[in-house]
C-alpha cells in the first residue's frame, strides 16, 4: 500500500518460476477509492412557542442520534465531522419557520446533509386582569376610561403571557349601561395582546 487513503493504492507483485527455476514477476494496482456520498436523516420537525432557543441545535453526532437523526455509508461514517452548517429564518413571526442544515462525512471524506424544520408560533392568549370596581357619585365622567397600558397598571390591572405582552395593542374595547339610575352600573371591557396577537379582555 502507498499508504495514502482516497485513494489507497495497492501493488500486489506476483511471481512464476519454470521448470528450471527462471522466475519472472508482474505487478496488479488495486485502486480503493470510495466516491458514495453517506445517506443522513436528521431528526422529526420539532417546534417552540416563544424563540428559537427552546429548541437548541445540535452539538454533535451522539445529541443527533439521541434526538433521532441517523447516517449510514458504505464504508463508515466519521462522527466527528457532524456538523450544524445553517440556521435561517423565513422571517415570519406567528409562525416563524427556522430550517437548521446539519452535515457529516464518511471516511473518505464524502458529505451529505439534511434539513430539520422547527416551527416558532405561540397559540396561548395572555391574561388580563382588571382594576377593582370603581364608584362615581353622579356621573360616568368621573372614572374616566384608561387611555394606555401604563395608567391601567397605574390603577392596578395587570397582564401576562407565556412569551411577552405587547402594550401598545392595550384599548379599550367597550362600554356599556345597565340603563338603571341610582344605582347605574357601567362596564368596561379593556383587551390586550401578547407578541403574536393572541388577545385576551375583561
Amino acid at each position: 500500500s502507498d499508504g495514502a487513503s482516497c485513494p489507497e493504492i495497492v501493488t500486489r507483485i506476483y511471481s512464476i518460476a519454470d521448470s528450471c527455476g527462471n522466475t519472472n514477476t508482474c505487478s496488479q494496482i488495486i485502486t480503493i477509492d470510495d466516491a458514495i456520498n453517506p445517506v443522513i436523516n436528521c431528526p422529526s420537525a420539532l417546534t417552540a412557542i416563544c424563540d428559537i432557543s427552546e429548541q437548541p441545535a445540535y452539538t454533535n453526532y451522539a445529541a443527533f442520534q439521541a434526538a433521532g437523526g441517523s447516517a449510514t455509508d458504505n464504508c463508515g461514517i466519521d462522527g466527528a465531522t457532524f456538523q450544524l452548517v445553517s440556521e435561517t429564518s423565513d422571517g415570519a413571526s406567528c409562525p416563524e419557520v427556522v430550517t437548521r442544515i446539519y452535515s457529516i462525512a464518511d471516511s473518505c471524506g464524502n458529505t451529505n446533509t439534511c434539513s430539520q424544520i422547527i416551527t416558532i408560533d405561540d397559540a396561548i392568549n395572555p391574561v388580563i386582569t382588571c382594576p377593582a370596581a370603581l364608584t362615581a357619585i353622579c356621573d360616568i365622567n368621573e372614572q374616566p376610561a384608561y387611555t394606555n397600558y401604563a395608567a391601567f397598571q397605574s390603577a392596578g390591572g395587570s397582564a401576562t403571557d407565556n412569551c411577552g405582552i405587547d402594550g401598545a395593542t392595550f384599548q379599550l374595547v367597550s362600554e356599556t349601561s345597565d340603563g338603571a339610575s341610582c344605582p347605574e352600573v357601567v362596564t368596561r371591557i379593556y383587551s390586550i395582546a401578547d407578541s403574536c396577537t393572541n388577545t385576551n379582555s375583561w
